[in-house]
C-alpha cells in the first residue's frame, strides 16, 4: 500500500488520486471475533490546501460477526474515511509536529506514503462495541433461550435492581 508522492511533492501535479486493495491476509485485527470477508476497498486524493498537504481516503469493507444479542451470524458493509495532513517525517517524531488542528497525521517518507497501519487503524476505530443483527433486534429470553425475534415466550422477568430491592418490603401486601 505505498504510494509515490514524488509527482505531487515535485508541484508536476496539483492533486494525486489513488486506490487499491488490501489482502485479507495482511489484515490483523487484534484478535478480534470479526472476520473481514473481502478485501478491503480503499480510494482517496491528497491534495494542497492552503499550503498544507491533505490527504482524504474512503475504504470499504465487509466483515461476518455474530449478532450480540440474539447469535445469529450476521454480515456487514461498512463505509468510513479518514482524513489529515500529510507530514516527511517518520511517525516517532509525531510529537515533535504542530497538528495546527487536524485531527490526523500522516507521515511519509522518501517521498513514499505507507498507508497500511493507517488503514488497519482506521478499519479497527470503525467496527461497533457489539455488532447487532437489526437495530431492534431482541435477544434471546434470559430465562428459557427462545429467540425473542422469532417468536414469544411465556416467561415473567422482573427486572428489580437489587439495591432496591429491600424497599420491598415497606409496600403493603395484598
Amino acid at each position: 500500500m505505498k504510494i509515490d508522492l514524488s509527482s505531487f511533492l515535485d508541484n508536476a501535479v496539483e492533486s494525486l488520486h489513488f486506490d487499491g486493495r488490501i489482502k485479507l491476509e495482511d489484515l490483523d485485527l487484534n484478535n478480534s471475533n470479526i472476520t473481514i470477508v473481502e478485501p478491503v476497498e480503499y480510494e482517496g486524493e491528497v491534495l494542497r490546501v492552503d499550503g498544507d498537504k491533505i490527504i482524504n481516503i474512503r475504504i470499504s469493507y465487509k466483515y461476518d460477526e455474530i449478532c450480540h444479542r440474539c447469535l445469529k451470524p450476521t454480515t456487514k458493509n461498512v463505509k468510513t474515511a479518514l482524513s489529515g495532513k500529510l507530514v516527511e517525517g517518520k511517525k516517532e517524531d509525531e510529537d515533535e509536529v504542530e497538528d495546527e488542528g487536524f485531527d490526523e497525521l500522516i507521515f511519509y517518507e522518501d517521498n513514499l506514503l505507507d498507508l497500511k497501519d493507517y488503514t488497519i487503524n482506521q478499519i479497527i476505530l470503525s467496527l461497533p462495541m457489539k455488532t447487532l443483527c437489526k437495530e431492534d433486534c431482541k435477544g434471546l429470553c434470559p430465562k428459557c433461550g427462545t429467540d425473542l425475534n422469532r417468536s414469544k415466550c411465556d416467561c415473567t422477568i422482573e427486572n428489580i435492581d437489587p439495591r432496591l430491592e429491600k424497599l420491598k418490603e415497606f409496600l403493603p401486601k395484598n
